[in-house]
């Protein structure tokens, strides 16, 4: 029962972070969404749902490489989403607990693609997707905090899109 109530709690405070993460230039953002995903992912740790936990600690990492790659106006070389499709996987068979693991590492490894993608429509569809599974997978294992705040990011995508596609008909 403890750990339930923290890993609810470490799910409140990244939902807290990602929250305000928005109202921030991009690398206080960046700073936010990393704090986010290391109190997200601990979440899950805590309740022994190591695959997810572990695998957005290795999101995070990617995270990082793509903004290094991003100041220096660099594209993410294809050849992250096979090493971190791999890691996932790995991370999968050590851990493996029960066919919701299955679920967060597609999630992972749809986000490893969106973020070498170009196009920030794909991307944000890409993204809709994976906080959809994750989601999913937070409501039915007891992550509560956590599915909210997929479904936060989820409301925040979707406004974005159809922000864009408002722009595109104006245009």
């Amino acid at each position: 029962m403890i750990s339930f109530i923290i890993s609810q709690i470490l799910g409140g405070i990244a939902l807290i972070l990602v929250c305000i993460s928005y109202f921030f230039n991009k690398k206080t953002f960046l700073v936010f969404q990393i704090l986010s995903n290391i109190f997200y992912g601990a979440g899950f740790v805590v309740s022994s749902a190591l695959v997810t936990g572990i695998n957005v600690f290795i999101s995070t990492i990617l995270v990082i490489i793509s903004f290094v790659y991003e100041e220096k106006n660099k594209k993410v070389p294809l050849y992250y989403i096979f090493i971190f499709s791999v890691l996932y996987i790995a991370v999968g068979i050590i851990f493996f607990n029960d066919f919701w693991d299955i679920i967060t590492i597609i999630s992972s490894i749809i986000f490893t693609v969106a973020v070498t993608v170009e196009n920030m429509l794909t991307v944000k569809y890409m993204m809709m997707a994976q906080n959809i599974l994750l989601m999913i997978f937070g409501i039915f294992n007891g992550f509560y905090t956590s599915a909210v705040m997929d479904a936060s990011e989820m409301f925040i995508i979707i406004v974005s899109i159809i922000e864009h596609h408002i722009k595109n008909i104006r245009q």
